[in-house]
C-alpha cells in the first residue's frame, strides 16, 4: 500500500478498551467527539451517517464488527453520497492493551481508487489526515472527561 493512498494515526487513551469501543460504536457517543449528529446500524452491512452542521453527512457502510478489536466502514469521499467503489474509502479503528489504557490506531486506504485526477485524490487525502487529527484529538479529550 502507497503511503500516499493511505492515512494511518494512532492515539494512546487513558481509557480501558470497553470504553473507546463505546466512544467509536455508540452514536451518542460519537456524536460527542465526532461530528454532531450520528446514526449506525453496528452490523456489517449496516448504514451509517455522520454529520457535521458546517460540512453536511458523510454516509457509510460498515464492513467490520469484532467488538473490542477491530471496526470498519467504507464511507463516501464526497458528503451527502452513498458510498461506492469509486467514491468511497475504508476506514479502519484497531483497538489494542496498552499499559496506559487503550492503544487506538485509524487507517484510511483507498484514495488512490476514487473516480478523481491524483491532484483531487490527493487533496481529499490531505483533507481527512488533517481531519483525523483533529477528530482523534476530541475523541482523546472526550474520554479522558473534557467535551472538546
Amino acid at each position: 500500500m502507497d503511503a500516499s493512498s493511505s492515512i494511518t494515526r494512532t492515539v494512546v487513551v487513558n481509557a480501558p478498551r470497553s470504553a473507546v469501543w463505546a466512544a467509536i460504536t455508540d452514536p451518542d457517543k460519537i456524536s460527542q467527539w465526532f461530528g454532531q449528529r450520528t446514526s449506525l446500524d453496528l452490523s456489517v452491512g449496516g448504514k451509517a451517517a455522520f454529520t457535521w452542521d458546517e460540512h453536511g453527512t458523510a454516509r457509510a457502510v460498515v464492513t467490520e464488527v469484532d467488538e473490542p478489536n477491530a471496526f470498519g466502514f467504507r464511507w463516501a469521499a464526497d458528503m451527502d453520497a452513498d458510498p461506492v467503489i469509486g467514491n468511497s474509502t475504508l476506514v479502519r479503528f484497531t483497538l489494542s492493551e496498552h499499559a496506559s489504557g487503550t492503544e487506538l490506531t485509524v487507517v484510511e486506504t483507498g484514495f488512490d481508487t476514487l473516480d478523481r485526477d491524483v491532484a483531487d485524490q490527493k487533496r481529499a487525502r490531505e483533507g481527512n489526515v488533517q481531519g483525523w487529527h483533529a477528530e482523534l484529538d476530541e475523541l482523546v479529550a472526550y474520554l479522558h472527561g473534557v467535551k472538546a
